[in-house]
């Protein structure tokens, strides 16, 4: 591909290989709500805040540490339940994979506020992300944008996102009318992390669109000011 010079992307995988497993990297939004509804799995259990991985039915997960980052690496990072969870002194975000009613592939984030380990999931706040604020999302988490804002989510239009790079971290803040914000500090190369795994979701949406292509564009549309 020819790219002008002036426009060289701030982040560029050199292979899509090279952060993703090739052979999951671009099913159809009709092949992976077939693999969510795989028969060994609950639907209903998809966005378990207790879980790091697919909860069987009957199985119940366990929270992880305050400051921390958990995984299960049976599934990353182009598992089909993936999902990445953020602790932090006071409030506790997830990032997990999702699919909306027309079948796009994208990403859940969740958040809930807590204090000494524990946090009220049972009152969390939920934003599945558009295909427009998954493009959004990326930009922050790929680091082209310093800071994005989503608004108007959710029936009441009453959620909204908010990433500001500050040094050292990303710090991530999820609001809902009516409930106490969530702010969360994530480290860089857990950001990177993320990052990854969202880009991987984006992708699986088209057929023959490499990571470095998908890059490349969200860099020039950034720089155009979109």
């Amino acid at each position: 591909m020819n790219n002008h010079p002036q426009y060289q992307p701030q982040y560029q995988p050199q292979s899509a290989n090279e952060y993703f497993d090739s052979s999951q990297m671009h099913n159809t939004g009709a092949e992976c709500q077939n693999q969510y509804m795989n028969e060994n799995y609950a639907p209903s259990h998809m966005h378990n805040n207790n879980a790091q991985s697919p909860v069987k039915q009957g199985q119940e997960g366990q929270e992880g540490q305050t400051q921390s980052c958990d995984f299960n690496p049976d599934y990353a990072p182009g598992g089909r339940y993936y999902s990445i969870k953020v602790h932090a002194s006071k409030a506790a975000v997830e990032f997990k994979a999702d699919i909306t009613r027309k079948g796009v592939i994208t990403i859940r984030i969740e958040a809930a506020s807590g204090a000494n380990k524990s946090y009220d999931w049972k009152n969390k706040i939920s934003i599945q992300l558009t295909q427009l604020g998954l493009i959004e999302f990326l930009c922050a988490f790929l680091f082209i944008k310093e800071s994005i804002e989503l608004k108007h989510y959710g029936a009441k239009n009453d959620k909204s996102l908010k990433v500001q790079y500050q040094e050292g971290k990303l710090f991530v803040q999820v609001s809902q009318k009516g409930k106490k914000l969530c702010g969360v500090p994530i480290p860089i190369n857990e950001a990177v992390r993320i990052g990854h795994f969202a880009l991987d979701s984006y992708l699986k949406n088209f057929d023959n669109i490499s990571a470095e292509f998908a890059v490349q564009n969200f860099n020039r549309a950034a720089s155009l000011g979109l």
